[in-house]
This record gives C-alpha cells, structure tokens and sequence, in this order.
C-alpha cells in the first residue's frame, strides 16, 4: 500500500499465518480499525525514490514471509535484490528475521543501533549460555522449578525462523541519512529493546515507529538476562522524545497506520500509570516476587497460569520492568532472600 509517493507499506505473516489471512486482516482493520488478537503480521516499509531503496524491518525469515515481501515490493516495481539499505528498528525476530537472507540477495548495508548489535551474538549465533542464564534469572524472580525450563527457552523454539547477520553500520541515535529527496533522522528510543530506533522524516511529517508506538496494543518492557537499568523508565522517557514532533502520520510495525500521535502517547503513558498503580497493589507488604505478583495482574489475554511459556516469560519480564520503575520512583524496595528477588512496599 502506498503511504504517499516514495514510501509503500508492506506486510509479511507471522509464521502461524499465511499471507492470504494476514492480508485480509490488514484490510479489514483498514475500514474497522480495532483491537485483533495476537500480531498476524508485520509491516515493513519500503522507500523509493531516485533510483534508491531502502527496507524499514522485514519479518520472521520463513518462505511465506519472503514470498509476501517479494510480492509486495513487485507490486511496487522494485524486488528484495535491489534493496541497498535495510535499517533494522530492533532485533526482535519479526523484524530482523529475514536480515541475512536479504543481506545475502542484495549485499545491502545492514544498519543497527549498537546496543541492540550487542546482543546479536548471545541471542542468535550462540543461544545456549542465554538460555542457562535466563534459567537462573528465571529462578531468582520466583518461577517455580517445574516451570523454568521451557520459560528459560522462550523465544529459543523460533531461532530457527532467524537468519542473523551482523551490521554494517551501527548508529547512536541522532544520525540522518537522505534516501533520494528524503531525509531521515534515526531516534534512539530504547524500552522496548535496548537499541530500538524511530525514523522521522520532517519535511513529509512521518515518523517510522517500529514497535515503541502501536494503535491499540502496548509492546512489551521487559527486564529478563540480558537486560541492564530500568527499561520501561527508558521507555516513558522515550515517548517524552517524540511528544513534541511535528508529525502527520505515524507508521507502525503492527496493526495500522495512525495520525494522531501525541493523543496515542497520552494513551500510552495513561496504561502505565494505571498498570504501576496494580503492580504495588499487587505486592505483599512481607513481600513479593515477580512471579508472584504476575499471576495477580489481570492482563488484557487472561490470567499467567492460562499462557503459553513464551508467555508468561513476556509476562514476567514486563512485571520486572514494572517493579523496577516503581524502585526508581521509591515506591517500591527490594531484597534478596536466599536465592529469590523480593519486592516490598517503600
């Protein structure tokens, strides 16, 4: 779909859908913009002009994702080998998935914030210490020991729906590049992941979101082995950086396109406050651990003991975050008993 002339959004299924169903789920929620259950697709972005293209995020790397993605950018007259930049917005496995098999097609410049290119190796190229060290952190934080085996996995059971690649460049944030008469600045808005970036094009009023802000949904925080400091605080003070942008359409990675985007923050930020307000109700004063407190949070799908173990890691990391940033703002303490990570009222 053309967004305006130059940029095209495009969509590549989810490996339990097939495009023909993620397709039809797209145009749906074009006329009926709603909440959908689960995240059938991800929706990459193309950028034509003058002879240059370049690819925003491209999908879990799978046939149906690929053949989507050539479809797409068929209809658009161009085609993955012609792609000379793909930027990555963060390194989860729907929107890096793809990278080394396009990279391998294209020989295109792969661009990565560098603290996502930090965990590149450990998650992807060699996963195995990551899982013994999320079976520990699993421990700590209260996951009961029949349980912390496949939630020390997690998102190990889809490597194989990865084909990883290091970048050929690294950015910082503040970085600008032009793609024919576009010109691109690269935001740094980690929460999300460490490294998530935005891209704001300020002369079209566009901002590329990846997953920091979508329509209806909220993207996971969470804290789990890998990660350092307090992610969601990351995250509110990420949505602060882009309050005050002037911005017409906001292009996201999930769901649809929006054009309210300070209204959407406000929504967002309004969650958080709402779900921090359940996290302290949600601790003991003798205390608490995360596992513990994540089974009495009412999330928006059910309770933790109904969810998948890919879930209920999700979960769990996003209570840590939660727990974390109530530490940061003293409302919250925290001690080691034994080898458990407790939370207790300030």
């Amino acid at each position: 779909m053309q967004i305006l002339p130059g940029i095209f959004q495009l969509l590549t299924p989810f490996p339990n859908f097939t495009f023909d169903d993620a397709r039809a789920i797209r145009r749906d929620l074009r006329d009926h913009p709603r909440v959908v259950k689960g995240l059938p697709y991800v929706l990459p972005y193309m950028v034509k002009d003058r002879g240059e293209t370049v690819l925003v995020d491209c999908g879990w790397n799978t046939d149906s994702a690929y053949e989507a993605l050539e479809t797409g950018m068929r209809e658009h007259g161009s085609h993955p080998t012609e792609i000379q930049r793909l930027v990555i917005t963060h390194v989860h496995p729907d929107h890096y998935g793809m990278a080394g098999r396009l990279k391998r097609l294209s020989s295109c410049e792969v661009v990565i914030h560098e603290e996502d290119a930090k965990v590149i190796t450990s998650r992807y190229f060699a996963p195995k210490g990551l899982a013994d060290d999320m079976a520990k952190f699993m421990a700590m934080n209260g996951v009961p020991s029949l349980d912390t085996p496949s939630m020390a996995q997690g998102s190990m059971m889809m490597i194989d729906k990865v084909s990883p690649v290091p970048p050929d460049t690294e950015v910082k944030g503040g970085e600008t590049f032009k793609v024919g008469g576009f010109d691109f600045e690269i935001i740094w808005t980690p929460g999300h992941s460490p490294g998530h970036i935005c891209l704001y094009e300020p002369n079209r009023k566009i901002l590329l979101t990846g997953d920091h802000i979508l329509p209806t949904i909220t993207p996971n925080v969470s804290i789990h082995a890998q990660t350092h400091g307090s992610p969601l605080g990351d995250y509110m003070r990420s949505l602060d950086l882009l309050a005050d942008l002037d911005v017409e359409v906001v292009l996201p990675a999930h769901e649809y396109d929006i054009t309210e985007l300070k209204k959407r923050i406000i929504e967002i930020e309004e969650h958080h406050i709402l779900r921090l307000d359940e996290m302290v109700n949600c601790v003991d004063r003798g205390g608490s651990t995360a596992w513990e407190v994540a089974g009495r949070v009412k999330w928006t799908t059910g309770m933790l003991t109904d969810f998948e173990p890919f879930m209920q890691r999700a979960a769990v990391g996003e209570t840590l975050a939660h727990l974390e940033y109530l530490f940061e703002q003293g409302r919250l303490a925290k001690v080691m008993r034994g080898s458990n990570l407790h939370w207790l009222p300030a």
